[in-house]
């Protein structure tokens, strides 16, 4: 990490000098990448599957502040990491003027659509469209340039193509020309080869090439930045949407340890009693699909059986 990173604390008042862009998406989305490229910064990369951003991190570069966070659906604890960004945008305290929303090209399916939609719908709300804008990564055709380049006749046909994908359709119409198409494959590690040997030569011009169209990723975004002056969007939901994650950890404890009483009934190893399935009656229509349709009357007779005495 570079002496001028730093994990965001507690106190974020002195983000709100520049103009302030977050990077946003589900784990491996490439966030930390871009943020890398865009802040002159050199945070581990994750893949796909785990992320290797645990912590918010931010950097001031070129009067612009960058955050990198911590991706949606990471696969040790997707509820909690949410509730982590909610909090976070939640104490900025002027809010943000730029949301970079990262999507896989190659792997979206209807689980990201869902991603997207219940960012946008619960955790945003609708209002951060107007600050928002689309980058779909790993693109790897080899005109990233035209695709970048407003009305050129190669990003109409390519974004033709995407539309053609009822799932991507509904994304883009809500960006209008706040899409880029980007490439962040990474670097190889020249070191692991030998200076001159062929392997050498290969990797060094493959990075070659890499490197120059992360520049050409750079050139176009930083345009973006440079114009795009939306008006700021201020988190005000930040609290309705970290209450409600609240209240759903907590009907879920509590229907967890019901699930657990309701089985022991059910299976005749009751340790309590009727009543303590009583205290839960407020949330009994949240488990009405927990088992199956003959446990269910096998506890119906059960219960009927307590009530008697």
């Amino acid at each position: 990490m570079n002496n001028d990173d730093a994990v965001l604390s507690n106190d974020k008042n002195d983000l709100d000098e520049n103009k302030v862009i977050v990077f946003l998406g589900r784990t491996g989305s490439g966030k930390t990448s871009l943020f890398n490229l865009l802040s002159n910064s050199n945070q581990p990369l994750g893949n796909s599957v785990s992320s290797r951003t645990k912590k918010f991190f931010y950097k001031k570069f070129h009067a612009v502040t960058y955050i990198d966070t911590i991706g949606f659906r990471d696969t040790e604890n997707e509820n909690e990491h949410k509730l982590k960004v909610v909090l976070f945008l939640k104490e900025i305290r002027n809010g943000f003027d730029i949301i970079f929303y990262c999507i896989r090209m190659d792997v979206f399916t209807s689980d990201e659509a869902n991603l997207f939609s219940e960012v946008y719908e619960t955790v945003l709300t609708r209002k951060a469209y107007d600050n928002s804008c689309l980058l779909i990564t790993f693109y790897t055709r080899p005109d990233i340039d035209e695709v970048n380049t407003l009305d050129s006749a190669e990003r109409q046909r390519v974004l033709d193509e995407f539309r053609c994908n009822n799932r991507y359709s509904e994304i883009l119409d809500h960006f209008e020309n706040r899409i880029f198409f980007i490439d962040i494959k990474q670097e190889e590690d020249l070191n692991n080869y030998s200076f001159g040997s062929t392997k050498y030569i290969q990797y060094k011009a493959l990075n070659d090439m890499i490197f120059e169209r992360k520049q050409i990723v750079y050139k176009h975004l930083n345009q973006f930045i440079e114009y795009f002056f939306p008006e700021r969007f201020d988190c005000e939901n930040m609290k309705t949407m970290r209450d409600i994650i609240y209240r759903n950890d907590e009907l879920e404890q509590q229907l967890n340890e019901l699930r657990d009483i309701v089985s022991d009934v059910a299976n005749e190893r009751a340790t309590t009693n009727f009543y303590d399935i009583l205290r839960f009656m407020p949330i009994t229509n949240m488990f009405v699909d927990v088992f199956e349709i003959s446990r269910r009357e096998k506890l119906q007779r059960r219960i009927n059986n307590v009530l008697k005495k």
